[in-house]
């Protein structure tokens, strides 16, 4: 169960540029709870996708700090990691996972593991690096792509199979290519992992917001610049939009544009 971060911005440009600093202090604050790793990814301007990753605590960590400060880019996704169903917390295991010219954020857990792992290919599962049922997700989506699909529709596709075969499973995510943010919420039936955040002695009071039924939640928030910035809960939101339930939002990163399109009846919508 993680927190996750996102932008599109027209020019290159900081965490702290888009969503502001207080924001971006807080979102580290996160890491308090969700202490077990943290990531960052971003497009460089040739296109190719980079990422730097630590099992560490975020929540004092200076590279974070400076990665959300000074890292400019013009599509960047951040992801902080807690780690469930007993995964080992190692650098491997750790978010944003890469490969395909693409990198993957993920918050939820997909159970049992090993039905995840039985959808992946051989081929496909010698390139994991890790163990967690994340890596499986994304593996599929890379799977997608090597059959010819576009970014969106490969997450559309692996998402649309994943909702029927892991109905409580929450599937959001973030997913970084050369051209495209793709922004998923499907968490709808998800629960909310409170006993761990009883393990970790963050309770009640002490919970950062939103931390209750919201936990799954995903907002958008469009900036004066037309910047687009996604977050999870934890962050004060006030005067974001609430992505639609069980829906994947593909954002074009040259135009800064998006659409969003339902899981069950996919209309789309255009948001600028």
């Amino acid at each position: 169960m993680c927190r996750l971060l996102a932008y599109v911005a027209p020019a290159p440009s900081t965490v702290s540029d888009v969503i502001g600093i207080e924001q971006s202090g807080a979102f580290q604050r996160l890491a308090r709870l969700h202490a077990d790793g943290w990531g960052i990814m971003w497009r460089r301007e040739d296109g190719r996708v980079e990422r730097r990753r630590t099992p560490g605590e975020g929540h004092d960590d200076t590279d974070l700090t400076n990665a959300l400060h000074g890292r400019r880019a013009r599509a960047s996704v951040a992801h902080l990691r807690l780690a469930t169903g007993g995964l080992s917390i190692r650098e491997a295991n750790t978010h944003p996972f890469t490969g395909s010219g693409v990198g993957f954020a993920h918050n939820g857990s997909i159970l049992p593991v090993d039905d995840l792992r039985s959808l992946v290919s051989p081929a496909m599962l010698r390139e994991c690096g890790g163990t967690t049922d994340s890596e499986m997700y994304f593996a599929l989506v890379r799977e997608r792509l090597a059959d010819g699909l576009d970014l969106g529709d490969a997450v559309i596709c692996v998402v649309t199979d994943l909702r029927e075969r892991f109905p409580i499973a929450s599937l959001n995510a973030m997913v970084l290519g050369t051209d495209e943010l793709v922004v998923v919420r499907a968490s709808t039936d998800a629960i909310v992992p409170r006993e761990h955040f009883i393990e970790r002695g963050i309770v009640d009071d002490d919970l950062p917001p939103a931390h209750d039924e919201a936990y799954y939640d995903l907002r958008l928030r469009v900036g004066a610049d037309g910047s687009l910035a996604f977050a999870s809960s934890g962050l004060d939101t006030t005067g974001w939009t609430d992505l639609p339930r069980d829906s994947v939002t593909v954002v074009d990163i040259a135009s800064v544009t998006a659409r969003t399109m339902s899981l069950t009846c996919t209309p789309v919508a255009l948001r600028r």
